[in-house]
C-alpha cells in the first residue's frame, strides 16, 4: 500500500502567509558566511542571495526595517565618510577710478569756474591741497561647503533616495516623508531622527543622524547610539554618540560624545524609515 502524500495545499498556504507577513520580527540572513570569508566577500554573497520574493515585500511595505541594508549600513559606514575641506576661492575687487569734475567734454575749464568775484576771497595763509586717499583694492575670500553634510551622510548610511529635493533641508525632508507615511516617533535602528530647527544652536534647518542602536527603558525612554557628521559646521563626523530620546516630550539629550556637554532636551520631529 502507498503511503499517503503530504497535502500540498497546505504547505503553499504556510509559504503565502510567510510572504504576506511582511516587517515583522528581524530575521537571521539566509547565508551565513565562513569564518574564512572576507567581509567584501561576505556583503556579496549577501547580496547574491537576495530572492525575489524579500524584493516583492520590500516594495509592498516602504517603511519595512530592511535588516540586510542594517547589517551593509553597520558594516560599510566607514565608507559613507570621506571628509572633503570645502574649496577656498579668492576674488580681487579693483576700485573704479572716478573721473575729475569741472572740465568740460572738451577739457577746459568753463568760463562759469572764472567768474567769482574777488572781493569774495578773503587773504589768508596759504595751505598745501589735500589729496584725497586712493581707494584700496579688495580681496575676498569665500569658501565653499564641506562634505559629507549632515543630511548626505544620513542617506549614505540608510539608502534613503525618497524626498530627494535638491538641497532640501533635514525638517523639509522630514515634512516630505511625513506626507508619505513614513516616519514614526518611535525609534527604529536604521532610521534617521531628525531634529528641529534651532536658531539658537546654529541649526536652523535642523538637524539628522542615524541611529545605530534603539533600547526601550523602564520609564519609557529610549537610550539609543546615532552617529552623524557636521555636527561642528566643518563636516567632522561624530560615531556612536549615547543619546537619551524620550518620547512623551519628544525630545533628545546628548550624553556623550561633542554634543555632550551642551545637548540637553533637543526637540525631536520623529524618525524617517525606509
Amino acid at each position: 500500500m502507498a503511503s499517503p502524500r503530504p497535502c500540498r495545499p497546505f504547505v503553499a498556504l504556510a509559504a503565502v502567509l510567510f510572504l504576506a507577513a511582511g516587517c515583522g520580527q528581524s530575521r537571521p540572513s539566509a547565508h551565513t558566511a565562513p569564518p574564512s570569508e572576507s567581509p567584501r566577500q561576505h556583503a556579496a554573497s549577501d547580496r547574491e542571495t537576495a530572492t525575489a520574493s524579500e524584493a516583492t515585500v520590500a516594495e509592498a511595505n516602504p517603511i519595512c526595517r530592511d535588516d540586510q541594508a542594517i547589517r551593509e549600513s553597520e558594516r560599510n559606514r566607514a565608507s559613507c565618510f570621506h571628509l572633503q575641506p570645502g574649496v577656498t576661492t579668492t576674488k580681487v575687487i579693483k576700485p573704479q577710478v572716478a573721473l575729475k569734475s569741472g572740465k568740460t567734454k572738451s577739457g577746459k575749464v568753463g568760463k562759469t569756474a572764472q567768474a567769482t568775484p574777488k572781493t569774495t576771497a578773503k587773504k589768508g595763509p596759504k595751505t598745501a591741497a589735500k589729496t584725497p586717499p586712493a581707494p584700496k583694492t579688495k580681496v575676498v575670500q569665500t569658501t565653499g561647503l564641506c562634505q559629507p553634510q549632515s543630511l548626505i551622510y544620513a542617506r549614505c548610511r540608510t539608502g534613503f533616495k525618497t524626498c530627494q529635493m535638491g538641497n532640501t533641508s533635514p525638517v523639509e525632508w522630514f515634512a516630505c516623508a511625513r506626507k508619505n507615511g513614513a516616519t514614526t516617533s518611535t525609534p527604529t535602528v536604521g532610521a534617521v531622527i531628525i531634529l528641529d530647527g534651532n536658531s539658537g544652536r546654529n541649526m536652523p534647518t535642523g538637524h539628522p543622524a542615524y541611529v545605530e542602536e534603539a533600547h526601550k527603558n523602564q520609564d519609557g525612554t529610549w537610550s539609543l547610539r546615532i552617529s552623524h557628521t557636521n555636527y561642528d559646521r566643518k563636516c567632522h563626523l561624530d560615531l556612536d554618540a549615547k543619546v537619551l530620546f524620550d518620547p512623551k516630550r519628544m525630545t533628545a539629550s546628548f550624553e556623550s560624545g561633542p554634543w555632550g556637554p551642551w545637548a540637553k532636551n533637543l526637540k525631536a520631529l520623529g524618525f524617517i524609515l525606509r
